[in-house]
């Protein structure tokens, strides 16, 4: 080679950028693939975090809902159960006063059929009288006192027959015996549907998640903590519901179903007045027992009001267990006027009082001794008690009930499952991490035993890319935590349970993260992330979620 041809190689500048070029093409290009490679990487891992974000909350939103529909269910068996009860009473109340009254009639028919006339009868021996025997051979005051006899016996068998008379319209009207069989019903139905909530909970909730994953083009999900009562649950399956019936918590949710019945839910704090909260709940203090009334007043004393029984228990009593010698009622004319009378003012007592003194001691009348008529009927046996319009035979055995079905008996027999006949109990859930009155005004427990994590893989999408840029990790990896509250009461009688996510503090427990997704179907798409996890470290996760 010349030195002219050197030179001239030298001065021509010719193709002089191409190999630059060339390198500044290859280096842009892999510049490009890089920039595609990493936002195509970013892209998955912030859409995996998407899909996390919105298994979580799909899981919190179906356990706010079924816990609200719980809360519903058990409202309405409260409810049912106040019927129920309230008909139990009122049914055994009109049978016996029925059964009273016939007796009554049986009496006076059969004394006027074999005693009712005879050869010293006044009258023609047409249809048969009541029983006053003796009175008409008395002359004159004895015809006068017959014909009182007469009157009374009359009278006596009107009350009776007026008291059937109410037995029967009552139950055409109320039905008391249909009322115990659909109550009985409702609570059969609200403790299936229960069940069947609780049952059906986690396949609903990873159906719904896994259904999720797959349309925002993700693959796997899995739920921690993991349900523990599914056996080899599928794919995605959640967790259960914060409900328990093991140990003592059966009867802990009865009692507080007995509480919630008399004294209405308790809120979070009862300065704060929550809106909708009445409505979607029992108010705070009242229940279906104590503000069952239509006015508000206990549902016992209302429907002795409203029912008319309290009317017809005081009659019979007057007539059939007050008008009597005092050595079968012992009853005396004070208190039966008193009866008659009603609530006196303290001068009309005082007056009472002076005129049966008056006339005991100053006229020799002892008003002790009353009804020189009443007939010897004692069967069935007479009311032990006196029956007043607030405190009569109904309102005891109301009392008597709704002891056994809120006292000792009825959450012994609410536990062992048995059913007096008839009847049904309600078998409520109790809520995990409650403890009896320990209303958790600022979440207490819930903290613990309310929150789900949700953890989402995805493998990589095709990428432009090279060996030297490959993404290191198999998948992409997300986690959310989700929080179910009640931001009113909690309880499970106040349908306010809500839904949100929250910090995912159970990812610091990642020995028990990774045991619960090693047990899912799903576990040979996380092996990159337990692997990672099973190594242990504070930034465990870290090291994974690097975007």
């Amino acid at each position: 080679m010349t030195p002219s041809f050197i030179n001239r190689l030298h001065r021509d500048q010719r193709g002089f950028l191409s190999p630059i070029i060339l390198y500044m093409t290859i280096a842009l290009a892999l510049m490009i693939v890089w920039i595609l490679n990493t936002g195509q990487m970013i892209y998955d891992k912030q859409r995996t975090q998407d899909t996390a974000d919105a298994a979580a909350l799909v899981h919190a939103d179906w356990e706010a809902r079924y816990l609200n529909i719980m809360a519903m269910n058990n409202v309405a068996s409260s409810q049912a159960t106040v019927v129920m009860a309230t008909s139990v009473a009122y049914q055994l109340t009109t049978a016996e006063l029925a059964l009273r009254s016939a007796a009554i009639l049986a009496k006076l028919a059969q004394y006027s059929f074999t005693e009712g006339f005879g050869p010293a009868s006044l009258l023609p021996p047409l249809p048969p009288m009541p029983y006053c025997p003796g009175w008409q051979k008395v002359p004159i005051v004895g015809g006068i006192i017959y014909g009182a006899c007469l009157a009374f016996q009359g009278f006596r068998a009107t009350e009776a027959t007026k008291a059937i008379a109410y037995t029967v319209a009552a139950q055409v009207k109320y039905d008391p015996l249909g009322l115990i069989n659909k109550s009985s019903d409702i609570i059969d139905a609200m403790n299936d549907l229960n069940d069947y909530l609780v049952e059906s909970f986690p396949e609903r909730v990873g159906n719904e998640a896994l259904h999720l994953v797959r349309l925002n083009k993700s693959d796997h999900v899995v739920f921690h903590p993991p349900c523990e009562s599914c056996g080899r649950a599928g794919e995605g399956a959640g967790g259960n519901l914060p409900v328990d019936r093991d140990g003592v918590n059966p009867a802990a949710a009865y009692t507080e179903m007995c509480l919630a019945m008399s004294y209405g839910t308790q809120g979070q704090d009862p300065l704060l007045m929550r809106g909708e909260y009445a409505n979607r709940g029992f108010p705070n203090g009242k229940g279906p027992l104590t503000a069952g009334g239509v006015d508000g007043s206990h549902i016992r004393d209302w429907v002795n009001h409203e029912s008319g029984i309290d009317d017809q228990l005081v009659e019979f009593y007057i007539f059939y267990e007050a008008f009597g010698p005092a050595y079968l009622s012992k009853v005396p004319f004070k208190a039966i006027v008193e009866q008659y009378a009603g609530d006196l003012s303290w001068w009309q007592e005082l007056t009472l009082d002076a005129s049966f003194w008056i006339a005991d001691k100053v006229f020799g009348v002892g008003f002790g001794i009353t009804n020189p008529f009443q007939l010897p009927i004692d069967v069935p046996p007479r009311y032990s008690d006196s029956q007043t319009k607030d405190e009569n035979d109904f309102t005891r055995k109301f009392d008597m009930i709704w002891n056994q079905v809120c006292g000792p008996a009825g959450g012994a027999i609410s536990v062992t499952g048995a059913n007096l006949p008839l009847l049904s109990f309600p078998k409520p859930y109790w809520l995990k991490g409650r403890i009896p009155f320990n209303f958790t005004p600022f979440g207490g427990d819930q903290l613990t035993d309310y929150q789900t994590l949700a953890i989402v893989s995805r493998a990589p999408r095709a990428r432009l890319q090279v060996r030297l840029f490959k993404d290191k990790t198999p998948s992409a990896y997300a986690l959310a935590q989700s929080w179910v509250h009640n931001y009113t009461a909690f309880d499970l009688y106040t349908q306010d349970w809500l839904a949100s996510l929250a910090p995912a503090t159970l990812a610091d427990d990642i020995g028990a993260v990774s045991g619960t997704i090693k047990q899912s179907p799903a576990a040979d798409s996380f092996t990159g992330l337990t692997r990672v996890f099973d190594q242990g470290g504070a930034n465990a996760w870290a090291t994974v979620n690097t975007h």
